[in-house]
């Protein structure tokens, strides 16, 4: 019985699109808060999905439109995205310019796909300017959006620049540089 259940809820979310202005699509907010941990070492950047041309971004993340990797098609939106440095994460852009402070309407909505399960765990976020170690901000984000391995995020910066994001979930790690403007 669990398992229609489950397989019918998939099937109405797998049918209904993803848009801003979409319930499916309303992000789970995380919480903000000054940390003194410090990030790991960046690793080599990830190659470009083929037949994708590639936009204004920071750091070693490019913000990319046209083919993601086919693990983040499932009912994806049709957006700019960036892909993590070590491929496991792609990120579609809600807005652009992402807006640093807390801008509203409209918000700085990333849709998190992940290559690996995420299982029961959810999304941790530790971000820090690129090159620097202060501030950081922490955000975290549940893992029971679907269809699929998705999280859905408010991404707020404090400050305008480039901001390295490290993401994990579970084991799962990936690192993504992102420009905030004012």
């Amino acid at each position: 019985m669990t398992l229609l259940v489950c397989a019918a809820a998939a099937a109405a979310c797998a049918s209904s699109s993803l848009s801003p202005a979409s319930p499916g699509a309303s992000p789970h907010p995380g919480s903000v808060s000054a940390s003194t941990s410090a990030s790991t070492a960046p690793s080599a950047p990830a190659a470009a999905p083929a037949g994708s041309a590639t936009r204004e971004g920071c750091g070693d993340t490019p913000v990319r439109q046209g083919s993601p990797p086919a693990w983040a098609t499932v009912n994806a939106p049709v957006l700019p995205f960036v892909l993590g440095r070590e491929g496991n994460a792609v990120g579609y852009l809600f807005t652009e310019p992402l807006r640093a402070g807390k801008p509203q309407n409209p918000a700085n909505k990333i849709l998190w796909y992940v290559r690996e399960r995420r299982g029961e765990y959810s999304m941790r976020v530790l971000a820090h300017p690129r090159g620097g170690t202060r501030p950081v901000v922490e955000l975290s984000f549940p893992s029971g959006a679907g269809p699929g391995e998705i999280y859905p995020s408010i991404t707020e910066m404090p400050e305008p620049g480039c901001w390295t994001l490290d993401l994990t979930w579970g084991a799962n790690h990936d690192t993504v540089d992102l420009l905030y403007r004012r």
